[in-house]
């Protein structure tokens, strides 16, 4: 009953994976994170980000960095929760002029909790579901003001050094309030895939490198106000994205370009440039 309960409101959700070094878990998510009970672990990354091809004569383009602080603990074998903080830098470029902002975003709280594991000679295949919160915590301008809930499943498959991971989620933004002046930002879908390849070094194979391939679709529906679309809100993009990972025993090192392969923006937006991830993950 428990167990039906958690599942049926979408409750904290999580699948207890292989060891981190066979954890093809995509870069760019941080879903895959799963520390064993009674432990920790902190991932931290350093975010580029571009915009530009401006449709419009103003000439406007932005720069971003962002850097993520994560924190996941394993409260049982099939239980984690975590909590992201993310600190950005943003520069935005018009008309020969410019402006900047450093500050923190919105706090996030994910929970994950095990839904179905096989394991066999073969392979070992698992589903889970998760239950994120965004809390309004961030300054302008990069908060939503919204209380926003982000559903989502997550499955893992691994069989000898190939591993792949699905990640689906859907963002309901002000599921619970809108935002100033009755804005309500638009809801986002996201699909996230990434398979690897682990080589392996040394008896105990205490050290691997594995090549990362990500395929990665969002889609951000328009800001509404009231019950009309905001114009020049919303869009769609596709990323193919190449990437690396170094791992020392509990200690990781990744590397991740998320190219655009395919995007649509409505209105006058800036489009989406490479984006180039940096980070380290450590369990402890």
């Amino acid at each position: 009953m428990k167990r039906l309960l958690l599942i049926s409101f979408g409750s904290l959700v999580n699948l207890v994976l292989v060891a981190a070094s066979a954890n093809a878990a995509g870069i760019s998510v941080d879903a895959g994170l799963t520390p064993a009970e009674d432990r920790w672990i902190f991932r931290t990354q350093v975010r580029y980000m571009q915009r530009k091809n401006d449709p419009t004569a103003a000439g406007r383009r932005m720069k971003t960095y962002a850097y993520p602080f994560i924190l996941a603990y394993g409260v049982r074998p099939d239980l984690t929760l975590m909590v992201r903080q993310t600190l950005k830098d943003q520069k935005s470029f018009m008309s020969g002029s410019s402006s900047r902002n450093t500050d923190l975003e919105d706090l996030f709280v994910l929970g994950k909790y095990k839904l179905y594991r096989r394991n066999t000679p073969d392979y070992t295949f698992g589903i889970a579901s998760t239950l994120g919160v965004e809390f309004p915590t961030g300054s302008d301008p990069f908060t939503s003001e919204t209380w926003d809930l982000q559903p989502g499943v997550y499955t893992s498959w691994r069989s000898g050094p190939w591993a792949t991971d699905f990640n689906i989620a859907y963002t309901w933004n002000g599921f619970a309030d809108k935002g100033e002046g009755g804005l309500n930002p638009g809801d986002e879908l996201s699909l996230d895939w990434a398979l690897a390849y682990q080589f392996s070094f040394g008896e105990k194979s205490r050290v691997s490198l594995a090549p990362v391939l990500e395929l990665s679709y969002k889609k951000i529906g328009s800001d509404r106000l009231s019950s009309d679309d905001v114009e020049n809100t919303g869009e769609s993009v596709f990323y193919l994205s190449p990437g690396i990972k170094f791992t020392l025993s509990s200690f990781i090192l990744e590397a991740l370009v998320q190219i655009p392969v395919w995007q649509d923006q409505e209105g006058s937006q800036l489009e989406r440039d490479m984006t180039v991830i940096f980070g380290a993950r450590y369990m402890f």
